[in-house]
């Protein structure tokens, strides 16, 4: 067996990962770096036709090469150092972040802010800023479970959440073994495959969703392996942000789907992903992830004439608010009506992620959606939403969300109890009631309370709560609850019954397919969905 030993210089290029050139004046959209695995040990792949190895700075390793099937793997790691910190808000400006710290100092707590985010450079030139101020309180925590712990502790004095912070960098070697004939490549720094196209068996998809399962699928040059902030292996796909689209749109709405709704999508994904450049995924070695946390992104596996089509005829617009790209997230199916996205995730209010009837005119009949009356009503009404497919009929393509927009799940006493003890931890006997503290404007659940007979807790926050009450993610945390009284007054049956799946925020993308289908431009479903907002061309 050939071992090929490769040693790199230049360790200030290493700070900055899987660095890339800036791209040519003929493509100057931005080149992005997605995490397609990480936290493993090995993987497998294939690559069809020549190709090269070279390091993170171009410096070529072999070229060349042939062997259709590769392993790539991780040897004699040490991890970085994580610390975990809490932080208390994050606002649009340095100033109004000091005086948030000022309010939360006063209570105790010591703070500080730092910026997150960045300049996006396109051409040479910043065309947006994305930058926000986090207050962060001054108290790090080695590992995560008691960084959660002190959040936990004090949630009812001063809502935060939990991020990493990274201050060393892991050390080990990534070996790339040629299965076809043994010939190995080895190095202590990141390793790129560039030349050809790159299937990778075995991708989780829809981690923790009822879609969950893994599957082969094929990416474009360039691949990346380097090691992550645990000393794992890490596969990233870089590339330049058009073609990125081309493997998001088609995994995020059907290519079956009207072309002005996968016009709206490809202008929401391409204004998100710049959005998120700089804030998530800060201690990770790549800008955004491949699966739902995200977008999902199938590399060359899903792609279609259509979907490319919408990419192509969109090139290089954004949706636009006070002179920065909008963070234009979306949902499958709100079930009729969106929810404000500082609900779902806290944070300042967005003018443009505010929820709203997903139809025609406004909501008036039913009132209030936060209202427990008045939410049963419309949970068990049919109202005439744009995402409502059972109205009438549709093309096939959208036959699959009818089951979305009302839906039931029925456990027993002892099915509900499992469930929530696996999903929370939390032991409190036989469940007595689920009872909503807060919704949204949409009728999402925002604050639950579980009561026991041996005791009660609260869940808040939406996904967690869709989390806590399926092994995989309930489809939406607008849903009341019915019980079915058995012996000693204690429920035997409870009958969760619900209204859409995601979010809800932004774009509720079986609405955007009815409206298309009804004639609407792409600019008008967009405009229906994040309000106030026009369109930019940015390249």
């Amino acid at each position: 067996m050939k071992r090929i030993w490769i040693g790199f210089g230049l360790i200030l290029l290493f700070l900055s990962g899987c660095a890339v050139q800036p791209p040519s004046p003929r493509k100057i959209e931005p080149r992005i770096k997605v995490g397609l695995l990480w936290g493993i040990d090995s993987t497998e792949f294939s690559v069809d036709g020549s190709f090269r190895i070279t390091s993170y700075d171009g410096t070529f390793i072999a070229r060349g090469v042939r062997g259709k099937r590769w392993r790539a793997e991780v040897k004699t790691t040490v991890p970085g150092r994580l610390i975990y910190m809490l932080v208390a808000g994050s606002m649009s400006s340095r100033a109004t972040a000091k005086s948030a710290a000022k309010k939360i100092n006063k209570m105790g707590f010591k703070t500080f802010i730092q910026p997150v985010g960045e300049l996006l450079r396109i051409g040479g030139r910043i065309v947006s800023d994305n930058r926000s101020y986090r207050i962060y309180i001054k108290k790090a925590f080695e590992n995560e479970e008691a960084a959660k712990s002190y959040r936990d502790s004090i949630w009812n004095r001063l809502e935060t959440f939990v991020v990493r912070q990274a201050i060393r960098k892991p050390k080990g070697k990534i070996i790339l073994t040629n299965l076809d004939d043994g010939q190995e490549f080895e190095s202590s720094r990141p390793i790129l495959i560039k030349g050809a196209s790159v299937t990778i068996y075995n991708v989780p998809v829809g981690r923790g969703y009822h879609w969950e399962h893994l599957e082969n699928r094929t990416y474009p040059e360039t691949i990346c392996f380097q090691l992550d902030n645990e000393g794992k292996l890490t596969v990233i796909n870089i590339l330049p942000l058009e073609e990125y689209l081309q493997g998001v749109v088609p995994s995020e709405m059907p290519d079956s789907f009207p072309l002005e709704a996968l016009k709206a999508q490809a202008v929401a994904a391409r204004s998100e992903v710049l959005a998120k450049f700089g804030i998530v995924h800060r201690t990770d070695p790549f800008d955004v992830c491949a699966d739902v946390h995200c977008q999902v992104y199938s590399g060359l596996s899903r792609k279609s004439p259509l979907t490319d089509r919408a990419v192509r005829e969109t090139r290089g617009l954004v949706l636009w608010e006070k002179g920065k790209v909008c963070n234009a997230v979306y949902s499958a199916v709100c079930g009729g009506h969106g929810e404000d996205a500082d609900k779902v995730w806290g944070g300042q209010p967005q003018s443009y992620l505010r929820g709203e009837f997903d139809g025609s005119g406004r909501l008036r009949r039913y009132g209030s959606l936060t209202d427990e009356k008045n939410l049963k009503r419309w949970i068990d009404a049919n109202p005439p939403a744009y995402c409502n497919t059972s109205l009438g009929k549709v093309p096939r393509a959208l036959e699959y969300t009818k089951k979305y927009f009302r839906w039931e799940v029925n456990y027993t006493q002892e099915e509900l109890k499992q469930i929530l003890e696996k999903n929370t931890g939390q032991n409190i006997g036989s469940i007595l009631d689920l009872i909503p503290l807060e919704r949204g404007i949409s009728g999402r659940i925002i604050l639950l309370r579980v009561l026991g007979t041996e005791g009660e807790f609260t869940i808040k926050g939406e996904l967690k709560i869709r989390k806590a009450f399926s092994n995989n993610t309930l489809w939406s945390s607008c849903f009341y609850v019915s019980k079915k009284r058995g012996r000693n007054r204690i429920p035997e049956e409870f009958i969760l019954k619900g209204a859409g799946f995601g979010h809800g925020v932004g774009m509720c993308q079986t609405g955007a397919a009815v409206m298309a289908l009804r004639g609407r431009k792409f600019n008008e479903i967009l405009k229906h969905y994040y309000k106030g907002v026009h369109i930019k061309k940015l390249y």
